[in-house]
């Protein structure tokens, strides 16, 4: 009986063993982006959260600038301002020619170059900020909840750390290393659109989620291995300027995918300091998204 047990308790341990060196659906995601990222010409920062309890991350806990990524904390500190705020947000706003930046990326204001003045509405401003990235619509967002510091209340009543808006679209303008402050780690901007996508579901977020589905801008980036596959990817995008080396500043890109078994995943990828042209950076963002893709579409993460 003392050797049936003994061979028993050896099974066991050779089993458990076994096990425990057995590679796990997060480790082999883990594992193929960590190979896939090293020795790039370029820091690169991903997060992955995965049906809200699996996360993934290469350099997750890095901050990076966020470029226009940024935007999207701002429309959802926005939101959480018009559900709390004593004073009304108007729907519609009248706008000056004048007080609009001239010399910044501003579809509205091309669009409206010829007049003195015009109105718009809250879901234009937005859709200009979110699907066209337009600065000046971004600028009148903040302003309209009292600046920067208010939406880091908004973003800090939320429990959402490590993103931060701390200057406007102007500013940047006038300082570019103002970029580097308006940051974000992987993890904490795939945390905050991990909330956003399953805990959201006001009309406000709806316009916002529905803007994200059907944004124009970053195709050949997270969505592009996307294609065809039946997914919904909502997403945001980022892009920075050519640094004095010729090195490209930034190139972003984070949203949330729907697959079709159901599961769904955030993810934030961030690319600084990129020593390749934009279209081979942005090739770099679209084989990390496959590459989740794929992972996740041979198997079933527990």
């Amino acid at each position: 009986m003392k050797k049936l047990i003994t061979l028993i308790a050896i099974a066991f341990i050779i089993i458990s063993v076994q096990s425990c060196g057995k590679a796990t659906p997060v480790s082999s995601l883990q594992k193929e982006l960590s190979e896939y990222v090293e020795g790039k010409d370029a820091t690169i920062g991903i997060a992955v959260i995965i049906d809200r309890k699996d996360t993934v991350e290469v350099n997750g806990n890095r901050a990076f600038p966020m470029l226009s990524v940024y935007k999207f904390p701002i429309a959802v500190a926005l939101g959480e301002y018009i559900r709390h705020a004593d004073d009304i947000i108007p729907d519609t706003l009248t706008i000056k020619q004048s007080d609009l930046k001239p010399d910044t990326y501003s579809p509205m204001r091309d669009k409206h170059e010829d007049e003195a003045s015009f109105q718009v509405t809250l879901d234009e401003l937005l859709a200009y900020a979110m699907q066209q990235s337009d600065n000046n619509a971004s600028d009148i967002l903040l302003n309209m909840m009292g600046g920067t510091a208010n939406a880091m209340l908004e973003l800090k009543r939320l429990g959402i750390e490590n993103v931060n808006v701390v200057s406007t679209e102007a500013e940047m303008y006038e300082d570019n290393q103002l970029c580097y402050e308006n940051s974000s780690t992987p993890v904490g901007m795939a945390q905050l659109l991990d909330r956003f996508e399953h805990e959201f579901d006001d009309p406000y977020a709806k316009k916002i989620k529905l803007m994200m589905e059907t944004c124009a801008t970053g195709v050949n980036r997270l969505a592009k291995p996307l294609v065809g596959t039946n997914t919904v990817i909502g997403h945001k995008t980022g892009t920075g300027f050519t640094l004095p080396d010729g090195r490209l500043m930034a190139i972003n890109d984070a949203g949330y995918v729907h697959l079709p078994d159901g599961r769904s995943y955030s993810i934030a990828v961030f690319i600084e300091n990129s020593g390749y042209d934009m279209q081979q950076t942005e090739e770099i963002v679209a084989k990390i998204s496959e590459i989740v893709y794929n992972n996740l579409s041979r198997q079933h993460l527990r």
